[in-house]
């Protein structure tokens, strides 16, 4: 039978087509609504040399569905292929993308040097997984893409030429003794070997590397094992080249004189060779302290993700492992690790060891689960560092305390730790321990200025306190020494001297106003508190009780301090109180004084004498300018005499009059009634009235001015008129 060409052949399939469409959409009549897709595909493939099997190699092949790969002869124009007869056995491929795909050529198949076949992409629509397509019956046509052409490429066959192959490779960080090469095509099988570099090339004919075959084709990311260490060097030069597989398939046999296995050459005459600098992975530390548990690797270079893992010191050789972390391909810096529990005092040798990350699950799981170390040649990629012992300095000052607070003035340390304080110890020669009289304060690495510290105890004037420095290496930020575990171990310590808190105050005799003790001026060198003590009758005070509220000072000078008497205590005109100042060096801002605790104890004092403000009228005839005259009034501060009618009751009612007294003794006070009629045998009312707001108004009841009281009662008198 005449063979068909391609044209004829589309005619006569796309007929048989649209016959086979009819006949399916006329025996699915309950599947109107499904439109069977098409199947689709695509390929690569280039022109090349026939393989030593007889066979081509397509690049890639992507189909939709399981389908197949098969080769046309040429028509004699090279128009197009012959069909449908195939010049090959006829490749099955699987949906997807399939790269390299080897396609057999038939063995009586009679190709020249130059021949042009067809590659073509074929459905599997009749028996799956048995090749069927012959022009006509309808079955494992051709992949149509969108535009209606047939997915075939034409290529060119050498059968007679060279081998030809290409490779990609760059300089390197090697991991495991393996050189990865970026791509390799050939066009026949071959081989990929490493060289070691002589002065002005590779040397040959020996390798250094395990050959590693390649079949015919592209082939991404080929990993070739370095074998021979004798010539692998940080920083020295390889040769990665290509040879054919022409002696015994499979037997790397190029020995530079058998004239097999020989190095492929490109169309220039050149060896297909590249020279690569290859490095070590490499980890770059230095001796350092350990601080909050961690220490820090300055770099470290992988070749691919793996660990930094910290071993402890063995005998000069790395031993358990105390901490690991995960690290990228390429250049890491600052990489810290997290040593656990592990306690250092100095001196101490760590090993920091690079492994690979393999299997890539994330977890590091040597020796059970892969990760094991990174080499280069026969050596492990470790390397040793000293561990420093933590160091601190002090300078603190003999000092007044401020409330429950010290000052330290400066704290320099190699690493984060502690500053804690310790009372003196029963012979008073150094510090006690491991207790501490404060809160801890966590200090970071380096110098730290006016760190104030905490204390949780009542300390003596002149007692010796020691301020010490600890270190922080057990859980972190939570102070653990005590004396045993090894945790927070002390690093050095400083005394000092707790100074006598001062204080002074000028406060003199008084007339009382609103209950209130005034005290004109207070210094305080520290938190200090002001309080009022009852005379004993014995020329002292009466301690530890105050009949006062407590009146909290800042250091410095206070002026006009006003101090209130406590609830249910009352004043005696005449009697005589103590004020006296009180530190603050307990819970500051809480009053604490009880004789016995040590805290907030008294530093200065002095007695003064009050009275109690007064009014004295006497009975008296209304003027003849309708005034009256207060015999005497006393008042503890400005303020004003005011004069009320009887309410009817005898009791202070509507005001007559008023005017302004000084504080101090005020006599003869002369207090005009302005329209009011006042008639022989009235009761009238002197009441002693306050000067607030100072704004020379009298302005009660609206206005502030309100009455003096003196153990909470008004200060008022009454007197008749004749």
């Amino acid at each position: 039978m005449r063979k068909m060409t391609i044209n004829e052949w589309i005619k006569r399939s796309t007929w048989m087509l649209l016959v086979m469409a009819v006949v399916f959409v006329g025996c699915n009549d309950d599947d109107d609504d499904m439109e069977p897709m098409d199947p689709s595909g695509s390929l690569m493939v280039s022109d090349q040399m026939l393989t030593e099997n007889n066979s081509i190699i397509v690049s890639s092949v992507t189909m939709d569905a399981d389908g197949w790969i098969v080769v046309h002869a040429s028509t004699e124009d090279g128009s197009g292929p012959v069909v449908p007869d195939i010049i090959s056995e006829p490749k099955m491929v699987s949906a997807g993308t399939s790269e390299n795909v080897e396609v057999m050529l038939n063995s009586d198949v009679d190709l020249e040097d130059g021949d042009m076949v067809w590659v073509m992409l074929h459905t599997d629509d009749g028996t799956v997984g048995t090749y069927e397509f012959d022009g006509s019956n309808g079955l494992d046509g051709p992949i149509i893409d969108e535009d209606g052409n047939i997915v075939m490429t034409s290529i060119t066959l050498s059968l007679d030429g060279d081998p030809t192959g290409t490779l990609t490779v760059m300089d390197q960080t090697l991991s495991q003794n393996m050189v990865h090469v970026g791509n390799v095509t050939l066009d026949r099988s071959g081989w990929v070997v490493v060289h070691a570099a002589a002065e002005s090339g590779p040397q040959v004919p020996e390798i250094i590397s395990e050959p590693l075959l390649l079949e015919a084709g592209s082939h991404e990311d080929v990993m070739v094992e370095i074998t021979d260490f004798t010539d692998l060097t940080d920083g020295g030069m390889l040769y990665v080249m290509l040879h054919t597989d022409d002696g015994e398939a499979g037997a790397y046999e190029f020995d530079g004189s058998s004239g097999v296995d020989n190095p492929i050459f490109d169309a220039d005459g050149n060896i297909v060779m590249t020279g690569i600098t290859v490095s070590s992975a490499s980890i770059t530390s230095s001796a350092q302290v350990v601080s909050e548990n961690m220490v820090t690797v300055s770099e470290v270079n992988a070749a691919v993700d793996g660990w930094l893992v910290i071993h402890a010191d063995n005998e000069g050789a790395p031993g358990e492992v105390l901490g690991q972390t995960m690290v990228s391909v390429g250049m890491n810096s600052d990489v810290m690790i997290d040593l656990g529990d592990a306690v250092f005092a100095g001196g101490e040798k760590l090993w920091p060891m690079l492994h690979i990350e393999s299997p890539a699950d994330g977890e590091y799981g040597f020796p059970d689960n892969g990760d094991g170390p990174e080499v280069f040649g026969e050596d492990v990629v470790v390397v040793s560092f000293d561990v420093e012992a933590p160091s601190g300095s002090i300078a603190v000052s003999d000092q007044v305390l401020q409330g429950n607070m010290l000052s330290v003035g400066e704290i320099t340390m190699n690493a984060t730790g502690w500053v804690v304080v310790h009372a003196s110890n029963a012979n008073n020669d150094g510090p006690e321990v491991p207790g501490i009289i404060s809160t801890p304060v966590q200090v970071e690495a380096g110098t730290t200025t006016d760190v104030m510290v905490t204390l949780t105890e009542a300390v003596a004037t002149d007692a010796v306190l020691y301020v010490m420095l600890h270190t922080d290496n057990g859980v972190i930020s939570e102070y653990e020494f005590d004396g045993a575990s090894g945790f927070d171990g002390p690093i050095t310590t400083e005394s000092f001297t707790v100074g006598a808190p001062s204080g002074s105050f000028t406060a003199e005799n008084q007339v009382t106003s609103q209950d209130k003790i005034m005290v004109e001026s207070i210094t305080v060198d520290q938190p200090s508190w002001v309080v009022i003590h009852r005379d004993n009758g014995a020329g002292s005070f009466v301690a530890p009780g105050i009949i006062s509220e407590p009146v909290a000072l800042e250091a410095g000078t206070t002026t006009d301090v006003e101090i209130s008497l406590a609830d249910g205590e009352e004043l005696t005109d005449g009697e005589t109180l103590w004020i006296m100042l009180h530190n603050d060096n307990g819970t500051v801002g809480a009053y604490e004084f009880d004789g016995s605790s040590g805290f907030d104890a008294p530093i200065t004092f002095s007695s003064i004498d009050v009275e109690a403000p007064s009014v004295t009228a006497s009975n008296q005839a209304v003027s003849a300018t309708n005034t009256v005259t207060i015999d005497e009034v006393k008042a503890g501060v400005d303020g004003w005499i005011v004069i009320h009618a009887d309410n009817g009751s005898g009791a202070p009612g509507t005001v007559l009059g008023q005017t302004m007294v000084t504080a101090g003794t005020n006599a003869n006070v002369v207090v005009d009634l302005g329209d009011a009629s006042v008639s022989a045998g009235d009761m009238l009312f002197p009441m002693l009235h306050i000067e607030s707001p100072a704004d020379g108004e009298y302005g009660f009841p609206d206005n502030g001015d309100g009455p003096e009281v003196f153990n909470g009662d008004v200060v008022v008198v009454s007197f008749t008129a004749q």
